[in-house]
């Protein structure tokens, strides 16, 4: 027995020894996390490709051949592309991490170079300054664009042709553009030099290499466009009038290229039904229908150039007498001289802000230039010569069905201004033949509301009063696809005071033969003349939403020929995973307590990649034949089992309102039971799917979970639901709750509770300290404070004013602040600051165009003259989320000097106890400046 004590006493000493020589994570420490970036597998699925991006050293791209075990380190590679034959792998080379600092400092741009590695034989190539490349379909070539060197006066630059065989080289200088055809058996090129005279379109045969010149001229040539099966190819030449001002252009049309093909010129000044006010626009995007029908291109106006008048030199004699008879009057009658024309004032800079206005002038400045260079949708048949321009000033929108005989033409005009939500008349056309038709009179335009054509053109798809619609495009009739059904396809849960939106949709099945729709758990497929739909999944009895994910990007379809892959998510539980519908019948493929993200499929085979975390487990790389059994390819950061680290878990807690809510709880590092912590709540909206998150600790990131919990912290993450025109009530029924209930375990110090949120929860953290003494310490990053205020400021990054957002959105307010004053009074913090004990600090930049820095202003002002302990950090030419490294790494330090201050008792640093005045930091840049 005694024996048996020894052996006990022993296993615990070797186990607390392993936990004393894990260290303690420090900011110096940082530097080295790792992160994955830019994963690719080959087509046969036998190689995958991957970037190991670290936060203050050098990256490495890695291709690993999980078949074999070859691996390949490639330095300051990233973005690898794969070839069809599995034979090469090319990439993009950028330099080292402190050449990048370097370089971003000058603020010089960054080269790129590329790799290209033979996957066979080990053999690599480095091709310096490239701007552009790519394989062709089959992989047989390569095309490699470089970047024209300074002293290059021609327009185009070189692309290098590499025949992957044979390894020869074709170069092809002046090329402004080029694409390879889908078969791979045609390279289309454009070719721009200085002088003009060698300007052409040309395509190069890769099968026999001959080479056709499509066009040429001294006009340039743009947009070479190739059609979905490769068979027909577009292209602008831009054209002058010299009686305009802008350019014009003609579309060209080369096909069908493996029958006879032809080359078509649609000449808008030729073509009766072109009218002269308008021009192609020759900076639009040019696309050819699947069926080689119709060439899709936008018009314009444009504008007459001012003719100069002509002087009259002629003189008759009776001119010349009538002349001499005013100068001989002007002898005898002398008058003063006439006065000069009164100069016109110089133009005033102002700005007119109209109550009628249809947008605010702040959004009008910021769509002037699409506003200014408006184009509108139009097509040409080249078979037939017809033209028809599908929008117009009354509907200047245009959503084109993916074979692009249909278009939905929506317009808001009658609608605007619109201070809740945005409605759209839509009207439907048919392209072929130019018919357009009133399709549904003022339609939502929140999200999941908007008609979308099918894939095939056959419906148009819609969500209105709670129900899935389809209209006929070929009948007219419409059918409402869930009207009988049981389930509910609204998103009941949304809390935002606008019309609810669906719970979504996965998309089509081939053919327009199915639709596939979601209600809160599951997958339905319904037919779109309403005669049939289909549950494909069972997620309701478990409370796991099941949701389609795309692995094949090539068709705007799925293929009910394979399977469909769906990603799980518990509600409850957290869990994450996938699962497969096969020939109509559902398979839980992997559902594990991880994250699960980036799925990817292998073209031509049935291997598949995909990240797993967890917050303990940096993100791992794996691989899967079919989901039967997984190999891990990478792990990231291994050195952090050298550190001490935490845990997560799940809270489950009730509101003040009854309602069953969940928050996540992470550990600090070495937790030891039966001692209490500081804890940091940090808040937003709902945040308790981040349980799995995986955080890598950073220098430049505020409100970082790690580190927090590296520094001796419990982080709780709560979730938050709202009751329309009490935001910053609800969340104090919320939050209080929440950390209450984790209070109860005993792990926590109840005088070392703190709060914190970045924009909309920090205007949460800033309401709920004048409600509660519970948290002893708050920082708000960039917080709304007076919501009477806040809701008349604009967001100056979009230009719309804040109105909206209050009451279709986030600010959940039904009605304006003259209709709920008392509601917007009773939920703003500057109105209840007189209850806050918790010291604030608030983080602005001064050029945040999200929340207007002058809340923070507001906040500063009430609590300087109340005089409650209060900081704001004000960062110059900073936006809503702080860009500048010198300026994130200093809000994150400061950040956690204020909570280790007031949490943990540490000495404050002098910003806190007196400020720093603007004259010491100007001494202080001043010296930095003389270094």
């Amino acid at each position: 027995m005694q024996r048996f004590y020894t052996v006990l006493l022993l296993l615990a000493a070797g186990i607390t020894a392993s936990a004393q020589q894990k260290k303690d994570l420090s900011p110096e420490d940082y530097a080295k996390w790792q992160s994955l970036a830019g994963t690719a597998l080959s087509y046969n699925g036998n190689w995958i490709g991957y970037q190991v991006a670290v936060q203050e050293d050098n990256d490495t791209l890695y291709l690993v051949n999980h078949s074999n075990g070859k691996r390949y380190a490639l330095e300051f590679g990233s973005a690898p592309e794969f070839s069809k034959d599995n034979q090469w792998v090319a990439y993009k080379i950028g330099v080292s991490y402190k050449e990048g600092e370097k370089l971003r400092e000058q603020k010089t741009p960054i080269k790129t170079n590329m790799g290209l590695l033979n996957l066979q034989t080990g053999k690599k190539e480095v091709i310096t300054d490239v701007s552009n490349f790519g394989f062709s379909k089959n992989g047989k070539f390569l095309a490699i664009q470089l970047n024209p060197p300074k002293e290059n006066k021609d327009k185009g630059a070189v692309v290098l042709l590499r025949n992957l065989a044979d390894s020869s080289t074709r170069t092809i200088g002046n090329v402004t553009a080029f694409e390879f055809n889908k078969k791979s058996d045609h390279l289309a090129y454009v070719v721009e030099s200085a002088n003009q005279a060698g300007n052409s379109v040309e395509l190069f045969n890769l099968a026999n290499y001959s080479l056709k010149v499509l066009a040429s001229d001294t006009c340039r040539f743009s947009k070479p466009a190739w059609s979905k099966e490769g068979d027909g190819l577009a292209f602008y030449k831009t054209v002058k009038n010299d009686k305009y001002e802008e350019e014009n252009a003609q579309v060209y049309v080369y096909a069908p290229l493996y029958k006879n093909p032809s080359l078509k010129i649609f000449d808008p000044q030729k073509h009766n039904g072109f009218p002269d006010s308008m021009r192609i626009n020759p900076s639009s995007a040019l696309r050819l229908s699947d069926d080689l029908a119709l060439a899709h291109f936008s018009v314009r106006s444009w504008t007459k150039k001012k003719e100069t008048p002509k002087k009259d030199t002629t003189k008759t004699a009776a001119g010349a007498d009538t002349a001499k008879a005013q100068v001989a009057k002007a002898d005898t009658t002398k008058k003063a001289p006439a006065a000069a024309p009164k100069k016109a004032d110089k133009l005033a800079a102002v700005d007119v802000w109209h109550w009628k206005d249809k947008e605010i002038q702040p959004r009008q400045k910021i769509t002037y230039m699409m506003d200014k260079e408006r184009s509108f949708q139009a097509v040409w048949a080249p078979a037939t010569g017809k033209y028809y321009q599908l929008a117009s000033d009354s509907t200047p929108g245009t959503l084109m069905g993916a074979n692009q005989h249909y278009a939905l033409l929506p317009t808001d005009k009658k609608y605007k201004p619109a201070f809740k939500e945005d409605y759209a008349d839509y009207y439907i056309m048919n392209v072929r033949n130019g018919e357009k038709k009133l399709f549904g009179e003022k339609i939502v335009q929140a999200f999941g509301h908007a008609p979308q054509l099918s894939p095939e053109g056959r419906f148009v798809f819609y969500y209105k009063d709670k129900n899935w619609f389809t209209y006929n495009t070929a009948t007219g009739a419409t059918v409402n696809l869930t009207q009988n059904l049981p389930e509910t396809f609204e998103n009941y849960k949304d809390d935002h005071p606008a019309v609810k939106p669906p719970f979504g949709y996965g998309g089509w099945m081939k053919g327009d033969k199915e639709v596939l729709l979601y209600d809160e758990f599951d997958v339905y497929a319904a037919r779109p003349d309403g005669k049939g739909i289909r549950k494909l999944t069972n997620g309701r009895g478990d409370e796991i939403v099941h949701r389609l994910t795309r692995v094949e990007m090539e068709d705007p379809y799925y293929d009910d020929a394979k399977p469909l892959f769906v990603t799980l998510y518990g509600d409850k539980s957290k869990f994450f995973g996938y699962g497969k519908i096969e020939k109509g019948k559902f398979s839980r493929l992997v559902y594990e307590d991880n994250m699960f993200y980036g799925l990817n499929k292998a073209k031509d085979a049935d291997v598949f990649s995909y990240v797993k975390m967890n917050y303990d487990r940096s993100p791992e790389l794996y691989v899967t034949n079919g989901f039967q059994g997984e190999e891990k390819i990478a792990a990231t950061n291994p050195q952090q089992k050298d550190y001490k680290w935490g845990r997560s878990e799940l809270v489950s807690f009730t509101n003040r309102k009854g309602k069953k809510m969940q928050g996540a709880l992470f550990y600090p590092a070495d937790y030891q039971p039966g001692k209490k912590y500081p804890m940091v709540v940090y808040i937003y909206e709902t945040l308790s799917n981040t349980v799995h998150f995986y955080t890598p600790p950073s220098r430049r990131s505020a409100y970082n979970t790690t580190n927090f919990t590296t520094g001796g912290y419990f982080i709780f993450r709560p979730d938050i639901v709202y009751d329309i025109n009490d935001p910053g009530m609800s969340a104090v029924d919320c939050v209080v709750p929440a950390v209450e209930e984790v209070l109860k375990t005993g792990m926590i110090d109840q005088d070392k509770v703190g709060l914190m949120g970045h924009s909309w929860g920090a205007y949460q953290t800033s309401f709920i300290i004048t409600q509660t003494d519970v948290f002893k310490a708050a920082c708000a990053g960039a917080p709304l404070t007076n919501l009477i205020s806040m809701s008349l400021s604009i967001y100056w990054n979009s230009g719309f004013p804040d109105q909206k957002i209050f009451e279709t959105s986030q600010g959940r307010f039904d009605g304006p602040w003259y209709d709920r004053m008392q509601e917007h009074m009773r939920n703003s913090p500057i109105y209840q600051a007189a209850n806050i004990k918790a010291p604030l600090l608030v983080a602005f930049g001064d050029k945040d165009g999200a929340v207007d820095w002058h809340q923070g202003i507001e906040m500063y002002g009430t609590m300087r003259r109340m005089e409650k302990p209060h900081v704001m950090l004000v960062y110059a030419d900073e936006n809503h989320g702080l860009a500048k490294k010198e300026n994130q790494i200093d809000y994150q330090q400061r950040q956690r000097e204020w909570f280790d201050h007031y949490l943990l008792g540490k000495p404050a640093p002098k910003w806190i106890t007196e400020g720093v005045s603007y004259l010491e930091k100007m001494q202080a840049q001043e010296k930095e400046q003389k270094k």
